[in-house]
């Protein structure tokens, strides 16, 4: 018999296209989510994964697997639901961690402000959830969505850093920079992939587990990182400056959806 957690752990895998980024998500140690995988693998007797040294690729058979779990998850969560008494409307939330959620505040002021009572629940993985902030590109076939803006990146640095004061910074600048990495960043490979192309040396010092941790690195002048544009902020200890890039990396955050109650969809007409 397959269990829930299991399935709760493949997907990750599969959103993320990492064991690393999978773990950080879930917040458990990369071997369960490998024990997870390799126990869903020899249950169904198939191949979910491709791995790589660049990470890991879903197979046909994990591409299945992924539209029939999310649909037994979500089911699940509605069989429990549906036995709970309750006048008040449930919601499942999910956000994606690289998501500033605080430049995001209208959408939870019309959700406080509904004219029915909402019980709102923040969810680990959009495999639960009714409702998502996510960027475009990671967003899975079940849902619709809203597009509420596109973002690029700035390098972020300490104030005492020598490039603080520029007005912008080009890709060669990046030239054995200390960085701090964003692994859970939908872009990073995009970047990655920019910097190998170009061959530019930086040293990789640490990685974080959210941005809260990651501008207190900063700040404390351990490295310097890219981050989105919604996370800029005033700030003393600080600096954002722009990335000069010939096509520049940018990501379109949505409000996504599926299966809303009606009183719901009218909030957002």
């Amino acid at each position: 018999m397959i269990e829930i957690k299991p399935l709760h752990y493949f997907l990750a895998a599969y959103e993320e296209g990492s064991i690393t980024a999978a773990a950080s998500r879930c917040f458990i140690a990369q071997p369960s989510i490998t024990h997870a995988i390799k126990s869903l693998e020899a249950s169904l007797g198939v191949i979910l994964f491709e791995r790589s040294k660049q990470g890991i690729k879903p197979t046909a058979q994990g591409h299945k697997l992924y539209k029939l779990a999310t649909d037994l998850l979500l089911q699940n969560q509605q069989l429990e639901a549906a036995f709970t008494p309750s006048n008040k409307i449930e919601l499942r939330f999910f956000i994606q961690a690289d998501i500033n959620v605080e430049h995001y505040w209208h959408i939870f002021e019309r959700l406080k402000n509904a004219p029915v009572e909402i019980d709102l629940s923040i969810v680990d993985g959009i495999e639960q959830a009714q409702l998502a902030l996510i960027d475009e590109h990671k967003l899975p076939a079940q849902f619709k969505c809203n597009r509420l803006g596109e973002e690029g990146y700035k390098l972020l640095v300490a104030q005492e850093h020598p490039l603080a004061n520029k007005a912008e910074v080009c890709l060669s600048e990046f030239e054995g920079l200390n960085f701090i990495e964003r692994p859970y960043c939908t872009n990073r490979q995009a970047f990655e992939r920019l910097v190998n192309e170009n061959n530019i040396a930086i040293n990789y010092k640490g990685k974080a587990i959210h941005d809260l941790q990651l501008q207190g690195l900063v700040k404390l002048g351990l490295g310097v990182a890219v981050i989105p544009d919604s996370y800029i902020s005033a700030n003393d200890c600080l600096a954002y400056i722009p990335i000069t890039l010939d096509a520049p990396i940018l990501r379109t955050i949505v409000l996504a959806y599926r299966k809303l109650p009606p009183e719901i969809m009218a909030l957002w007409p």
